[in-house]
């Protein structure tokens, strides 16, 4: 259970970095690069690729998990410009539904009835957990959140299969490295390609950054360890780091930046904690 709080901590941390940036009108995408970057350094600190076993079975998905790395990240500033926060937030969180669906369907994992209602509650705790008050007249579209939504999805998934067919413990924290590594060379492109790469000049980039490196590597390496070592199947899991967010990023955000917490998300967080006694009890 720890490594899944750590997964969960971690991943709160950067929704509310996100949230610094925003305030302080720190550049978003400069940022994601400098992120993927440092991320990539510590991996290759923490975990030297050069000394794991046969690596040949990873750059494919390395690659293709890099790119929805920044693809997913790139929609998740988009869908919050356009669709607003909340329409984001219940996008990336509501993934869950097809990552345990795909879990049961694929590796034939069955929650039980106690898993499954926890995984019950838990819809309904992300739901309303997300839930914000929209801007009078706000237009809502959904063809951005329902396509982060496939993306975050996706990139779970991604995870799932790569620690269950294609790790071994010694490439465990390597293969974090790797992923991290495209997504910093593809980002760093994108910028110093595009209007961006002035943005380098701001000292808060690279500070705003750093910071999200740490926690996005760390956040990374605790997944996909807790696949591993947790003893819990990938439709606990994810779930429960799912639930972990929305508390720990809700009680973060009361107490740095002083937001309120409207009925409904009491509601959720209810619902929330419910779900996380009943995944976690589970014996699926």
């Amino acid at each position: 259970m720890g490594l899944i709080l750590a997964a969960a901590l971690l991943q709160a941390f950067l929704f509310l970095l996100f949230k610094v940036f925003d305030k302080r009108r720190i550049p978003l995408m400069p940022s994601i690069a400098v992120n993927y970057v440092i991320a990539a350094a510590l991996g290759t600190a923490y975990a030297q690729p050069w000394k794991a076993a046969d690596l040949a079975g990873l750059w494919w998905p390395s690659l293709a998990i890099g790119i929805l790395f920044v693809g997913v990240f790139f929609l998740t500033g988009r869908t919050a410009q356009r669709a607003g926060v909340a329409a984001s937030t219940v996008a990336s969180k509501m993934s869950l539904v097809l990552t345990v669906l795909f879990a049961v369907v694929m590796y034939h994992e069955e929650p039980g009835i106690t898993g499954w209602s926890g995984l019950a509650f838990a819809v309904v705790g992300v739901l309303l957990g997300a839930s914000t008050k929209s801007a009078p007249g706000q237009r809502i579209e959904w063809k951005l959140p329902f396509v982060l939504f496939i993306g975050t999805a996706a990139i779970d998934i991604s995870i799932n299969a790569v620690q269950r067919f294609l790790l071994v413990p010694d490439t465990e924290a390597v293969f974090p490295t790797l992923a991290l590594a495209v997504a910093g060379m593809l980002s760093m492109a994108m910028v110093i390609g595009g209007e961006g790469a002035r943005s380098f000049n701001i000292p808060a980039v690279w500070i705003g950054g750093a910071l999200l490196g740490v926690f996005n590597y760390g956040t990374l390496l605790f997944v996909v360890r807790a696949l591993a070592q947790s003893g819990l199947p990938a439709s606990r899991v994810f779930p429960l780091i799912s639930i972990g967010v929305i508390l720990i990023g809700t009680l973060g955000s009361v107490v740095l930046f002083r937001e309120t917490v409207n009925t409904l998300q009491r509601i959720g967080i209810g619902f929330a904690v419910i779900a996380l006694l009943l995944l976690y009890t589970s014996k699926g």
